[in-house]
């Protein structure tokens, strides 16, 4: 087998330049031919692609029959080999490869594989086998069979001399091509003819890092440390796989880097860039493995170039094509009415012969294929094009036409971006800013459903103007010189553009994340107000949380918590023992006018025990809230036990007096309940804090808030979650929540309850508050208590008390008794008297219901009547109309085609522009001939004008006398016109909607006219 492109030589690469009187050889006309191919083929091949170019399936039909659909395909010899109609096989033959001696149809030991050539009938001159006895003489299936389109092509050398002549006619180039078929398990040869796409691709892995799984019981430092180490054991996967994708990709890239290969550098770099075990800035580390996931990813995206080959190899397939397996088929129905009785085998073509195609009956210029595949079980992997890509060959285009051509310069790039990042890593340490937590920054970026280009930088690569990262980020900003607005922690380095200088002050709606840098190391009390600083003064969507690492309570400190229902507890408690002793605050200033003419000693005891009071009473009343952090129970409970102890000392020294209006109010603060209840609110008030401290430890605090993830910083609208240690209070690291979680329960500032108040005038205007009891009855009553139970036992006093009881109880049974006699009398009249109206009612509305069925009778008939009357009226004048149109039509002038009146007038308006536009569109309309899309498009204009016609009588016609029955008539007349003109073309679905808006105005304005006319 000789291929064209295969031997490209003098002879087929140039040619003579033809003179006048010139004497032209065989060779320079072989020559000219031959470049001409010659250069076809490399254009076919070298420019726009091989393979097939569309149609070419193979089906087998109920009948038994094979089918190959039309289409064409190019070889990689530059033959195009095509079918321009569908083409039927009902025979087959074994195939002998004796002139040109394909070696693809041939075995290592030059055998012929087994193959079978299809062909037709009607048009063959050799008998075969049928196709419909394949499976049984054969013993194999044709599903399991693979189409090969081929071009058989071999010279032949006639003899010199024939019977009547002897002149040489040169050798002949014979090209035939056949439909062959071969079964699957003998197509190890053929299948090597399928271009091996996409091997730099396929030829390498993603790297996939794992999600950071924290244990919900960590408690230390170290676990937590530890589950962020355990990822990046991902680090010898790494390495491997980037080394590996250089060797792959040697040939693209090797003039990329001067030093020659440079993943022994790298892995020396990545040794270092991941030695950082238990350091607090492991997290950056499992970043960093991140980035490189995905820039390598990315890379490894670039070398999918699809069905690109640029310069493919001659020898793949010159002269052949795959065809895939034969599939189930079925034909069509036919295209156009005259192939309604088309018989299928006279539809479709054989090879050679007379061509009888689909479009010969059917007048159509190019008539698609009718041949229907059933592919739905051979679907192994999606094409835009084609399904079968195992056993047949696509179309591979060339790299021009397929527009990959810039895939290389992306796939250098994303080499020169993995160099730029594992040569720039570097963590900054909280040692290293000059300005401590103010070097935190908030940047907007992207979530990782981004490419990592249009992210911004994070923090850990350093700028080197060297070797500048921003340069190797991005590729779109890289060509179109944009790294200078990349968003970036050392922006400020590189770049003069504001809003890279100060991203949130420009517009951050396109921003779903925003990566937050430079606070590992910091304290977190430090960090929480720089954060929340920034926060408000940007106005930014995203919520602060803090948690400590350690299960430890007496570590966390509270927060500003307030439990409003707790808060109203002791609010009622502290108020009421405020106000009692405020109470006796106020009954002290008057006590102290009325002691002013007791012996000094006893005024001055009195009045000191009142001083007392008064300091212990202070002390109480400038105590802290109990749910305050600062609260001291013991002291408070001192206090209270002074103003408890004060009290009764003003009452020991006011033994001798008696209060003459109530209980003294001293009572009261003697006897408060407080510290009892203070007991018990301050317990639920630790548990609630407790509570709250247990949710701030961080595996409380997942337990409590799933979806915890460390990204870097936060996404628009949740919960960026800074990590401490106890021992330092030093944030370790950060997580984020997507969505808000709010603690509810901080109040900064939550509303005070204040005491109330002592009057501005404490003085009680009573004349006497206190009265001294008189020194006989103090005497008198120490003397009767030892003989008080001498004169009546303890039953005796009791038994009159019981006797009263007794005798209330009766009467009152006896009263109760008497009232339920009379409310059941009561109950019995009403009822009565209800049975008496309900019966009275039903009798009132049976009569109502009786009249009421005559008035309707009555109202019915009489309605009857005038439906009758209208009706009557209507036909009548519906019969004048008629004969109105009939005289008008009947009685126009021949000379001067009027009918002697204007019957265009509709009340004060003439109608004849819009009459004659209306009767113009109607001409244009029925000149066309039918089923022309011009025939529709007149048709249209027509209804639109027919449209404007009506709305014009309908305004002249409201416009005219209600009197005025000739204009409704006239304008009843030539809306009948219209509408039997709109109606002829409601055959047309396409004119359904316009006709039904016509026909439903029209009903509106006869309605209106009718009741014209009737009046």
């Amino acid at each position: 087998m000789n291929t064209v492109l295969s031997n490209v030589n003098k002879s087929n690469s140039r040619f003579t330049f033809f003179e006048n009187d010139q004497v032209l050889t065989a060779d320079q006309l072989n020559d000219l031919f031959n470049y001409l191919d010659v250069q076809s083929r490399l254009t076919r091949t070298k420019a726009i692609g091989i393979g097939i170019i569309c149609g070419l399936q193979m089906g087998l039909l109920e009948t038994g029959q094979v089918v190959v659909s039309s289409g064409s395909a190019l070889t990689t010899d530059g033959d195009l080999l095509h079918f321009d109609t569908d083409q039927l096989f009902d025979q087959y033959q074994l195939f002998e490869d004796e002139n040109a001696k394909y070696p693809y149809f041939r075995s290592g030991e030059d055998q012929l594989v087994t193959m079978y050539e299809l062909s037709n009938s009607k048009t063959s001159r050799e008998e075969a086998n049928k196709l419909g006895e394949f499976d049984r003489l054969t013993e194999t299936f044709l599903k399991d069979y693979v189409g090969v389109l081929y071009l058989e092509e071999y010279l032949n050398d006639p003899d010199l001399c024939t019977g009547t002549d002897c002149d040489n006619k040169g050798q002949e180039m014979v090209r035939q091509m056949k439909v062959l078929m071969l079964h699957k398990d003998n197509m190890k040869l053929l299948l090597q003819s399928l271009p091996a796409i996409n091997q730099n691709y396929f030829a390498l892995d993603d790297i996939f890092i794992k999600r950071l799984q924290i244990d919900k019981n960590v408690d230390k430092f170290s676990e937590l440390s530890a589950a962020f180490n355990n990822v990046l054991a991902v680090k010898k996967e790494i390495q491997e796989k980037l080394g590996k994708a250089f060797q792959v990709c040697k040939l693209i890239v090797g003039d990329e880097f001067d030093g020659g290969d440079p993943t022994s550098e790298w892995n020396n770099l990545l040794e270092d860039h991941f030695k950082v075990n238990a350091s607090i800035y492991v997290q950056y580390v499992y970043d960093y493995a991140r980035d490189l996931s995905f820039a390598y990813n990315e890379m490894r995206e670039t070398l999918f170039a699809d069905n690109m080959i640029c310069c493919p190899d001659i020898q793949l397939f010159p002269k052949h094509v795959l065809l895939g397996f034969i599939k189930t088929a079925s034909i069509r129905p036919p295209v156009s009415r005259d192939l309604i009785n088309t018989d299928i085998r006279g539809s479709i073509t054989s090879t050679g012969g007379s061509v009888a195609s689909l479009a010969e009956r059917s007048n159509l210029a190019n008539a698609f294929s009718r041949v229907r595949f059933d592919i739905s079980s051979l679907i192994k992997r999606f094409h835009p094009v084609h399904i079968d890509i195992t056993h047949r060959h696509f179309f591979y285009e060339s790299p021009i036409l397929n527009n990959k051509g810039e895939t290389v310069q992306q796939t250098k790039f994303c080499f020169r971006r993995l160099d730029t990042m594992i040569k720039n890593f570097k963590i900054p340490t909280a040692e290293e800013f000059r300005n401590g937590v103010q070097n935190i920054r908030i940047t907007p970026s992207f979530i990782e459903d981004k490419k990592l280009g249009d992210r911004s930088i994070p923090f850990y690569y350093r700028y080197n103007k060297n070797l500048p990262i921003n340069l190797y980020w991005s590729y779109y900003a890289n060509v179109r010189k944009k790294e200078e607005e990349i968003y970036y922690y050392h922006a400020s380095m590189y770049s003069q553009n504001p809003a890279a200088l100060a991203p949130l002050l420009f517009n951050l709606l396109p921003y779903s994340f925003y990566r937050i840098e430079g606070h590992v190391g910091f304290k977190y009390q430090e960090v929480e107000r720089v954060l929340n600083q920034l926060i408000d003064d940007n106005n930014l969507p995203i919520n602060i949380i803090t948690v400590q690492v350690e299960k430890n309570r007496l570590t966390i400190k509270p927060l500003p918590w307030y439990f409003p229902h707790l808060q109203v507890y002791e609010n009622s408690i502290r108020n009421t023992l405020f106000d009692h002793m405020n109470q006796v605050e106020l009954f002290h200033n008057s006590l102290k006018d009325q002691i002013q003419d007791q012996p000094p000693a006893t005024k001055t005891n009195i009045n000191l025990s009142i001083d007392n009071y008064s300091n212990a009473r202070n002390k109480v009343f400038s105590s802290k809230q109990i749910s305050d952090p600062e609260f001291n129970v013991a002291n408070f409970k001192t206090d209270v036990g002074s103003a408890i102890k004060a009290a009764t000392d003003v009452k020991v020294q006011t033994r001798e007096f008696a209060f003459s209006h109530a209980a003294a109010p001293h009572d009261f603060v003697i006897n408060t309940d407080i510290t009892h209840k203070l007991d018990l609110y301050t317990d639920l008030v630790n548990q609630h804090i407790n509570q709250k401290k247990d949710g701030l430890m961080l595996g409380n605090f997942m337990k409590q808030n799933p979806g915890l993830e460390h990204a870097g910083g936060v996404n628009r609208g949740g919960t960026f979650v800074l990590v401490y240690t106890s021992n330092d209070d030093k944030v370790v690291a950060d997580f984020m929540l997507p969505y808000a979680s709010i603690d509810k329960d901080i109040v900064r500032n939550p509303p005070t309850v204040k005491p109330i108040p002592l009057p501005v005038n404490p003085k009680l205007e009573l004349p006497k508050v206190f009265e001294k009891i008189p020194l006989y009855k103090f005497f008198v009553e120490d003397k009767l208590k030892p003989f008080d139970t001498r004169f009546f036992t303890l039953e005796e006093k009791i038994k009159p008390i019981d006797d009263k009881i007794t005798f209330y109880d009766k009467a009152f049974s006896d009263r109760v008794k008497l009232i339920d006699d009379k409310i059941g009398s009561i109950d019995k009249a009403v009822k009565d008297k209800f049975d008496l109206v309900d019966k009275s009612f039903f009798d009132k509305t049976k009569m109502i219901d009786d009249k009421l069925n005559v008035v309707d009778k009555s109202i019915e008939e009489k309605f009857r009547g005038i439906d009758k009357n209208v009706d009557e009226k209507i036909s009548k004048y519906d019969s004048t109309l008629k004969d109105k149109l009939l005289f008008s039509k009947s009685t126009v002038d021949v000379k001067t085609g009027t009918t002697g009146r204007n019957d265009n007038v509709v009340g004060d308006r003439d109608l004849t522009k819009e009459i004659e536009a209306f009767k113009a569109r109607q001409k244009e309309m029925e000149a066309l001939p039918a089923g022309t899309r011009e025939k529709i498009v007149k048709e249209q204009e027509f209804l639109r004008e027919a449209d404007s016609l009506i709305t014009a009588l309908n305004q002249a016609a409201a416009a005219a006398s209600a009197t005025d029955k000739e204009s409704a008539l006239t304008a009843k007349a030539i809306m009948f016109d219209v509408q039997s003109s709109a109606l002829a073309l409601q055959s047309n679905q396409v004119h359904t909607g316009s006709i039904t808006t016509i026909n439903t105005k029209i009903g509106g304005i006869t309605k209106n006219l009718n009741t014209r006319i009737i009046r």
